[in-house]
């Protein structure tokens, strides 16, 4: 068959990006190629030196603490990292643009033995961002062949910050088109694979992120949520995600489909292969008065004592709300399983869980499909005809019509009184957490499923609940698939389609050593307290059960 001119686009850019990659940074074809499925261990010995292995397997307070001591240059790291980025990228196809920035590093190096300080919080620490935030002078697709050719005429908001700030930027990764799928596949640059199991999908749609970070490619990544997109990828993968509440984060000047939808807008946020990372990137990016640069980032720093927990009880004595299913689609066997031993851990500790059913899970479902179709498709046909290239996926309907101001109006106002209420709800807990307040934060599963076969359709209402009604939530590992534990149930009197092909699709033969964990869900705009939640309420706890 002969390749179509959008082919034959895709194809030229991913070999003009792969020309740029130095060889001596890549694995040995040969490891490449007769690697297995599971690739997130796979030997590094022959790219990487044991100085360097422990440079990119340490968290990203090691890494800031000894290249501030100068124990470990900025140039080293860099290059370790980019290094390891470029092997994740030949197992997983992850990356979609490296541009190694050795002469920052090499500048870093050089204020900070001059001066003796760091220029700032993130000195000297390499970042990797989603292939939506724009660079100045470097070319971004997002995954359209429409836009192969374009370059970043100016930095994003948030990548002036994090330079300011001292990190080193140094790839960029893989999404899936649109950014509206929870599978990350685009016509540019193919399918992301998870490196728990390359048969199984990494998620999205910061798909690369999660493939990047679980291989120990970056430290430290930023990814974008809309509907789950920083922590379905994080659940897949092992990770540490944070969804922010709305314009806590700043996204001047980031790319995405369908800009100007603003009932259920995208958000920016950290994404690590440790807890530590989360912290670190939010405080650094909130202390730097975004609001002089994005006109709708909050007026809001850090706040300290929001982190002390000082609404709830300092952290004595916590409630949380569990929300072992959502009346729609019950979650998978190893899912529940997390939950449970979440429970029973946090229990054991003197901290009390509660049942927590969301009301109108269908209705809510409803919304959140109606308010990511509401322009029938146009913005993403609209760049798919700039090249001819097919439309990928499941996420959006192919034959939507637009809905006009009146009830597109009528949509916004809706979703106004499910999210009003859904807060009368939490507030009506207090009633039954013995603490005089109401639950401090919702335990949830973060996905309905483990990570699928690819090209498999996923339930996103366990995520895209706290986007509707825009609670910041975070995603943290709980341990591992276990084949005795998390066996098939029997079958239940299905509630929807979508429950009987969640049920239908366990794929447990598939599953060794694929990570599990829990969704935290704070309210509006409390990052510091579930943060905090996480580190102290939580990881503890959890750590547990992993001995």
């Amino acid at each position: 068959m002969t390749a179509t001119t959008w082919e034959l686009q895709a194809a030229a850019h991913v070999a003009a990006r792969d020309a740029r990659i130095p060889a001596e940074l890549q694995l040995p074809q040969s490891q490449a190629a007769q690697a297995q499925n599971r690739v997130v261990d796979v030997p590094l010995d022959s790219l990487l030196t044991p100085r360097e292995q422990g440079i990119t397997t340490s968290n990203c307070s090691t890494i800031l603490k000894k290249v501030a001591s100068q124990e470990w240059s900025a140039v080293e790291v860099a290059k370790a990292f980019s290094a390891r980025a470029i092997a994740a990228h030949q197992l997983t196809n992850c990356l979609t643009e490296v541009f190694i920035e050795e002469a920052r590093a090499a500048e870093l190096d050089e204020i900070l033995k001059r001066t003796g300080k760091t220029v700032g919080p993130l000195h000297g620490l390499p970042i990797s961002l989603k292939d939506q935030l724009d660079i100045k002078g470097q070319p971004m697709t997002m995954g359209y062949v429409g836009w192969i050719g374009r370059v970043s005429a100016e930095n994003a908001v948030l990548v002036d910050i994090l330079k300011e700030q001292g990190a080193i930027l140094f790839v960029r990764t893989n999404v899936p088109q649109a950014l509206m799928l929870a599978e990350t596949i685009n016509n540019v640059f193919g399918t992301t694979l998870n490196p728990y199991n390359r048969l199984l999908t990494c998620g999205g749609s910061s798909g690369g992120e999660g493939a990047l970070l679980a291989m120990r490619g970056s430290p430290l990544g930023v990814g974008s949520d809309l509907g789950g997109s920083i922590r379905v990828p994080a659940a897949f993968q092992g990770l540490y995600g944070l969804r922010p509440s709305y314009h806590r984060i700043p996204y001047a000047g980031a790319t995405n489909s369908m800009l100007g939808q603003e009932v259920i807008p995208s958000v920016l946020g950290p994404m690590s292969s440790t807890l530590d990372g989360l912290k670190i990137f939010f405080k650094a990016v909130v202390d730097a008065r975004p609001w002089s640069r994005d006109a709708q980032a909050l007026r809001l720093p850090w706040q300290e004592e929001a982190y002390q927990l000082a609404e709830h009880g300092r952290g004595k004595r916590l409630c949380f709300g569990m929300m072992l299913d959502d009346g729609l689609v019950k979650p998978e066997p190893p899912l529940r399983r997390a939950l449970l031993e979440t429970k029973a851990a946090l229990e054991a500790q003197g901290h009390k869980v509660i049942d927590y059913q969301p009301l109108k899970t269908a209705e809510g479902l409803a919304l959140v499909q109606a308010i990511f179709n509401s322009d029938g498709g146009c913005d993403v046909r609209a760049q798919l005809a700039l090249s001819g290239e097919p439309q990928i996926g499941w996420m959006l309907k192919k034959n939507a019509e637009p809905l006009n101001t009146y009830d597109y109006w009528r949509l916004a106002h809706t979703r106004e009184l499910y999210v009003q209420e859904q807060l009368r709800a939490w507030e009506a807990t207090a009633q039954l957490t013995g603490t005089g307040r109401p639950i401090d934060a919702i335990l949830a599963p973060p996905s309905s499923c483990l990570p699928p076969a690819h090209g498999t359709p996923q339930y996103i209402y366990y995520t895209s609940f706290a986007s509707l009604c825009d609670y910041t939530s975070s995603v943290i590992p709980t341990g591992t698939f276990d084949a005795t534990l998390d066996v098939q149930e029997p079958a239940h009197d299905f509630r929807c389609e979508a429950d009987r092909l969640a049920w239908e699709n366990y794929s447990p033969q598939l599953f060794e050593g694929v990570p599990i964990g829990v969704q935290i869900i704070g309210r509006k705009n409390e990052e510091e307290a579930v943060l905090r939640r996480v580190r102290f309420s939580l990881l503890r706890l959890i750590d547990r059960l992993l001995i």
